[in-house]
């Protein structure tokens, strides 16, 4: 399977996009038995929160290959990639080897370090071996920055001239180190080069100083948001994780769903005569999100970006997608596809012929649903909705949208006992995102 479809499937049915460094504390670890039982019982009490996990090959030096692969088997059982963080790369024959052994020990993928220059090998041999690679583009450590970032005589940094060579040998990961180094132009080089479709591995993050904005809004969808010793070291280190997954796919989400708008030509219209919107309201800007149904790689990246937020947010499968006629259906109706649930829809105003339903679907007594739509503005469709649903005998306490004017609806339905759950929301940073967008 491809690196981009295995991320796809897994963070849309974890709802996370982390990646947990598996780095024990060695000054508190006096044997490679206490190593190998710490490495364990993280990744049994951080799994839920966590997408990736990735072994740093001198952290688990002297661990047995029966550990090593247990360690593996508890991941995946946990439904984690598994990374082995060893930087290699060498002349043909060891790269056999190396590649080799990685895939005996039970590892989905590694990174490699295409300043060797034998990156075509290396990626090839490992993808007959069905493992993954990640090429090391930039360091997260400022020691090696400037080395990393150093022009050449024709004219490219080496970042650039290694991240050529590893796209030529068809590596599906990248990583970056998002040290207090990096700028976000060069993330957004990076990300240009490779292609939607890579994987971005982002160290540096937490106890390194990386910005965990910088790397969201200029990285791209497909993150690996990766933290170690700032999640292992906390008090509590699930809570620490929790709120670590929650604040990197708000981000992830916000600055993914701008861009997508942004490559839907039409969805952003700024107006200086007023344009009066469902609600009554005139403004000076409309967002038609109905847009995104007209570009597929958008629409599929917001959707995409929605199973994973309600994933994270609902727990289970015991419900269904309520929405709205006839902006929201579109939407739910993929959402509610790929979670494998039903779809019901509000019609505002009731029909007069058939039953004359306000919800046309079926809803059974103390049914549970969530809101899944467009856009909100002051929330009083939404709202209609949600009494509709309640009075024919359903149950709902989280709502969904691709976009949130901020004009009202979160605190509307917050008085219904409805919370409010937007990808992103219309503020300074995404007018920012637009303008810059339209200027280059």
């Amino acid at each position: 399977m491809r690196l981009q479809m295995a991320y796809d499937d897994l963070v849309q049915r974890k709802g996370t996009s982390l990646s947990l460094s598996l780095d024990p504390p060695l000054e508190r670890l006096g044997t490679v038995g206490a190593r190998y039982e710490y490495c364990k019982r993280a990744i049994e009490e951080l799994s839920d929160y966590v997408v990736a996990v990735k072994l740093n090959e001198n952290f688990i030096r002297g661990m047995s290959s029966e550990q090593v692969r247990s360690l593996n088997e508890e991941a995946k059982f946990r439904e984690c990639i598994t990374l082995l963080d060893c930087k290699m790369n060498d002349v043909e024959h060891t790269v056999f080897g190396g590649v080799l052994t990685i895939s005996e020990l039970g590892f989905d993928g590694f990174t490699f370090n295409p300043i060797i220059g034998n990156s075509e090998a290396l990626v090839r041999e490992a993808s007959l071996r069905g493992l993954w690679t990640f090429a090391l583009i930039l360091p997260s450590s400022p020691a090696s920055s400037g080395t990393y970032l150093a022009g050449l005589s024709n004219g490219m940094r080496l970042y650039e001239r290694l991240l050529e060579d590893a796209v030529t040998a068809g590596s599906e990961g990248f990583v970056v180190g998002v040290g207090p180094h990096l700028e976000g132009s060069i993330l957004k080089t990076i990300r240009r080069r490779a292609g939607d479709d890579a994987v971005i591995l982002l160290p540096g993050l937490g106890a390194q100083g990386g910005e965990l904005r910088v790397a969201a809004r200029y990285g791209g969808e497909r993150l690996l948001f990766n933290y170690g010793r700032s999640i292992l070291l906390a008090p509590s280190p699930p809570s620490r994780a929790r709120e670590l997954r929650d604040e990197s796919e708000r981000l992830r989400a916000k600055f993914s769903v701008s861009e997508a708008l942004v490559e839907c030509q039409g969805a952003v219209v700024e107006s200086k005569e007023p344009i009066r919107l469902s609600s009554g309201k005139l403004s000076h800007y409309y967002i038609d999100t109905r847009t995104l149904y007209s570009f597929p790689k958008s629409r599929d990246k917001v959707v995409r970006l929605m199973v994973a937020a309600v994933r994270r947010i609902v727990q289970g499968s015991d419900f269904k997608v309520a929405t709205t006629a006839t902006a929201g259906i579109p939407i739910a109706s993929l959402v509610a596809d790929r979670l494998r649930v039903g779809l019901v829809y509000y019609r505002s105003g009731a029909k007069d012929h058939g039953l004359g339903k306000k919800i046309e679907g079926m809803v059974g007594r103390e049914e549970k649903f969530i809101g899944v739509d467009d856009l909100s503005t002051t929330g009083r469709t939404a709202l209609e909705c949600v009494r509709a649903l309640r009075e024919a005998g359903g149950t709902i306490s989280e709502y969904f949208v691709v976009m949130d004017r901020g004009e009202g609806a979160r605190e509307a339905l917050a008085s219904e006992g409805v919370r409010l759950h937007a990808l992103c929301n219309v503020d300074d940073e995404f007018w920012e995102i637009i303008r810059e967008a339209r200027s280059s």
